[in-house]
């Protein structure tokens, strides 16, 4: 009887511990959620410029920062988020007052973010990677979208935002398994 109860203890434990292994595991039915680089992605990203783009990139925390606080405002909100049909865009749409979209349209990017309650930013001494897109002024539409891409893509906004720059900060937005990079260059 005793051994049956050490058995029956043993396999309780495993059960238990597989459990937590699976549970850990973020790419079914898992929330969105912001995440914070971590220096491997950060230098991968680095490297990947300076190889393919010839530009010197180094990693800056204080960017990474200030990409986590758009990373989270991103995933605050997941009724107004969606990815296109291959994953390789997510798309959060919210609403800008014209103060923000005045900041936006003066490349004021750290005071329009802060208009946008995501947190302070500061100095204006960033650009984002990604597409930002209004709704024209006359419109009575006051949406206002982010686009970011999925992690491994490099769009047109991250190259063209890159140039002329030496620091880039990275965060994610992980929505069901895959990660979309809120990239910003200094």
């Amino acid at each position: 009887m005793k051994n049956w109860k050490k058995l029956l203890a043993c396999l309780l434990v495993g059960l238990m511990a597989l459990t937590v292994f699976t549970a850990c595991d973020a790419s079914v039915g898992a929330p969105m959620s912001p995440k914070r680089s971590d220096a491997e992605s950060a230098k991968a990203l680095c490297d990947k410029f300076k190889m393919t783009y010839n530009v010197e990139m180094t990693y800056n925390e204080d960017l990474s920062e200030k990409a986590y606080s758009i990373a989270n405002w991103v995933a605050g909100t997941s009724v107004s988020c969606s990815t296109n049909a291959n994953k390789t865009e997510l798309y959060r749409v919210g609403n800008a007052n014209n103060e923000a979209r005045a900041f936006l349209k003066e490349e004021n990017y750290a005071a329009a973010f802060e208009n946008l309650s995501m947190g302070t930013f500061g100095l204006n001494d960033f650009v984002p990677g990604f597409d930002i897109k209004t709704a024209e002024w006359s419109s009575k539409d006051d949406s206002i979208t982010f686009v970011l891409p999925k992690d491994g893509t490099y769009p047109e906004a991250m190259t063209k935002a890159a140039k002329g720059k030496t620091k880039l900060g990275v965060a994610y937005v992980v929505k069901d398994g895959v990660s979309y990079a809120v990239v910003l260059f200094g």
